[in-house]
């Protein structure tokens, strides 16, 4: 087969590359820049590798195995609901199928859930996501994807693989956000070529369609905004073309089948109205209308800042491209034989890549403001990279070794972004390994040091950490829930060093 022989060499050639420019960065302990969403995923593959996932219903649990780890809500819930009977918290605000996929490929490897083994899952998840950037390009441009290596898809595949935004949320950042991805560029694709192909009919179509939607829907909540892309395009069509009669039927199965499992999952936990509670206060916190109680111009204006954040992600992560399509357009303005022209199904790329981001950004505009929603647009602006150098190519514009230079300068200038936007030096590991050396397995943790609560330190601790303001708060959290012996502890941290500042031992029935 061409493209395994010849295609496939290549492609894995420039993937290899993007992973070693990222060798420094995948080999520190966790971070920041969102790196607490790793720490939240890997503490509940960890609480199910180490306690049996049966246990907790396949829900994600967050709480460590100890009996002194139990009743502390470390980043779980927000109205403290959805909690069993046993002190169990469970993180419930995503489908937690982004957590099912890489804790089961660990535990047929014989692999405990990890920093390192997590990371790795991840690249390969950038690789498949590259992968069909590259079959996308190929069936905008009629070109067999499985033929030779057709220039113009490398150059969109390179372009997603050293994007600063791809490199490090497909590296070293880990969370449902970042699975459904990977899920929505396959179903966009999917989508695109069942509608340019007219293949409404058939079963191979139909069922990848079907399958890669439930995926979406079970992962994270980018899959209901491609859902309703899928729908409105569909509806809005289904008079020209009554095949899409099939893929509204099959979507709205998808949804209803996907809410209806998640409802009944959760709601074992504490009951379906403790879940709908939760549901409706984390939109209450992460919607577009989050502050709606303080009145029109407090609401108006934070609007307006979550929208800034939003256009400041874009342009940190996406600058170096808005530079290139600035000077595409310069040129198709002053050389006649380059013209922008999208052809139908560059539109109907455009609707499926582009208008699930719009609606989620439009819906939950304060979730936005999170840097790595903005990695869903790598997609659309890759493979414009690719269609850009495809009709700079053709028109002859720019000579094509001079096309190619730029091209490796850019690259080069992305993965410089890449490690300038990162260089934070971390202790979280340090405080996390400093905190389990200096407690034992039957104490409570108490702190009151905002640092030593974050995902990563709690990772790093293997034990859940409660906030305590002072002495008298850790003493009715150890009355409350019948705990013996706590340790209230602060540390010294310093860039490289950390070291106990304080330390003392609390014990029930004390004044």
């Amino acid at each position: 087969m061409v493209f395994v022989k010849r295609t496939l060499p290549v492609l894995l050639g420039i993937f290899l590359v993007s992973v070693l420019v990222r060798l420094p960065q995948l080999q520190r302990p966790l971070g920041g820049n969102h790196e607490f969403c790793t720490a939240v995923a890997l503490r509940i593959m960890q609480v199910w590798h180490d306690g049996g996932i049966v246990r907790y219903g396949f829900n994600p649990a967050m709480n460590y195995m100890h009996d002194a780890d139990k009743y502390i809500n470390n980043h779980a819930s927000q109205t403290g609901l959805p909690i069993d009977d046993n002190g169990n918290y469970y993180y419930v605000s995503h489908p937690p199928l982004a957590y099912y996929f890489p804790f089961f490929v660990f535990k047929a490897l014989g692999v405990r859930p990890d920093v390192i083994p997590l990371r790795i899952f991840n690249l390969l998840l950038h690789f498949v996501s590259a992968l069909f950037v590259y079959f996308t390009v190929c069936l905008l441009s009629f070109n067999r994807a499985r033929s030779l290596p057709y220039r113009s898809a490398l150059v969109a595949y390179a372009v997603y693989l050293f994007l600063p935004v791809t490199l490090w949320f497909q590296g070293n950042v880990y969370m449902s956000d970042m699975a459904v991805h990977t899920l929505f560029i396959i179903g966009v694709y999917i989508i695109l070529k069942m509608t340019i192909r007219q293949k409404f009919h058939s079963p191979k179509y139909l069922f990848f369609y079907a399958l890669v939607l439930f995926l979406m829907l079970y992962t994270s909540w980018l899959g209901v905004f491609y859902a309703a892309g899928v729908l409105l395009y569909a509806i809005s069509h289904v008079k020209q073309v009554s095949g899409f009669r099939a893929v509204i039927a099959i979507t709205v199965v998808c949804l209803i089948v996907s809410f209806q499992i998640m409802i009944y999952q959760y709601s074992q936990v504490n009951g379906p109205l403790s879940y709908f509670s939760e549901m409706i206060s984390r939109y209450m916190a992460r919607g577009s209308f989050a502050d709606t109680k303080h009145g029109l111009l407090h609401f108006m204006f934070g609007y307006l800042w979550f929208a800034k954040t939003l256009l400041y992600n874009y342009l940190m992560y996406y600058n170096i491209f808005f530079l290139l399509a600035g000077l595409f357009v310069y040129f198709a303005l002053t050389r006649s034989k380059l013209r922008i022209v999208f052809s139908e199904n560059g539109y109907r790329f455009i609707w499926f890549s582009v208008a699930p981001v719009l609606m989620l950004h439009l819906f939950l505009l304060n979730y936005s403001a999170h840097s790595f929603t903005v990695l869903y647009a790598s997609l659309f602006f890759s493979v414009l990279a690719g269609m850009m150098y495809d009709k700079i190519k053709k028109s002859g514009s720019i000579p094509l070794a001079r096309m190619q230079a730029g091209l490796v300068v850019v690259l080069l200038l992305f993965v410089v972004q890449y490690h300038w936007m990162n260089t934070e030096k971390a202790v979280y590991k340090q405080a996390g390994e400093t905190i389990s050396k200096n407690v034992t397995a039957q104490q409570v943790i108490f702190t009151n040091q905002p640092m030593l609560l974050e995902p990563q330190t709690i990772l790093y601790a293997q034990r859940n950490i409660r906030f305590a303001s002072n002495t008298a708060d850790a003493l009715e959290f150890l009355n409350k829930y019948g705990r013996k012996e706590g340790v209230f502890i602060r540390l010294q941290m310093h860039t490289d060093t950390v070291y106990v500042q304080e330390k003392h031992i609390v014990r029930a029935g004390e004044e």
